[in-house]
């Protein structure tokens, strides 16, 4: 004959450690459930958070997605004093399906994405020098360095060169690019004096 070993029942301090347990665990759940709703009225417990570990923000989509791609042109001004064309420094990479899986050029676009977009805020503020914000110093040394890495051998280098930052509606042709921002003539580090 065997002997049955009785159970011991959890006590009450456990079971109201469980509950309590339980109750913290579930309530985080429905919280991050709750601040991922796409009505920003919902982001309430999310500013709480302030260093943002507790409530994730799984929001996979924005809540307005762009409808437009900025495009960066630049044209020189040469060592004999003439100008150059505009010519595009920077352009979007047309889609294809292995994208789906390996698509690193997407990184720049998103950076040329957040600095051209920073710089149309700035720009709305009368009192702010362009010419001396963060957005404006990337996108000229940006361009900077596509002037020197397409620098023909023989070629000599300009004594500067000018930016323009455009917004296009992307697939759709049948609307005319959008010129925001045309920069100063901006001297070319690389440049004889």
């Amino acid at each position: 004959m065997r002997l049955r070993r009785a159970e011991a029942k959890p006590s009450a301090g456990e079971r109201a450690a469980t509950l309590g347990l339980a109750t913290v665990l579930g309530g985080w759940v429905v919280a991050t459930l709750a601040s991922q709703h796409p009505h920003r009225s919902f982001d309430g417990l999310r500013r709480k958070d302030a260093i943002g570990l507790a409530l994730p923000n799984w929001r996979f989509f924005a809540p307005e997605p762009a409808q437009h791609d900025y495009h960066v042109l630049h044209r020189m001004l040469r060592a004999d004093g003439t100008e150059s064309p505009w010519v595009e420094t920077t352009s979007i990479s047309p889609r294809s399906w292995q994208h789906v899986l390996f698509f690193p050029d997407r990184r720049r676009e998103k950076a040329l994405f957040d600095v051209a977009s920073e710089l149309t805020q700035l720009m709305m503020d009368p009192r702010i020098d362009i010419s001396r914000t963060v957005p404006f110093e990337l996108l000229s040394n940006a361009v900077e360095l596509h002037i020197r890495t397409h620098l023909g051998e023989n070629e000599a280098p300009p004594r500067g060169f000018q930016f323009l930052l455009a917004r296009h509606t992307g697939h759709d042709e049948d609307h005319e690019p959008d010129y925001l921002f045309a920069s100063p003539f901006v001297p070319y580090e690389g440049a004889s004096s």
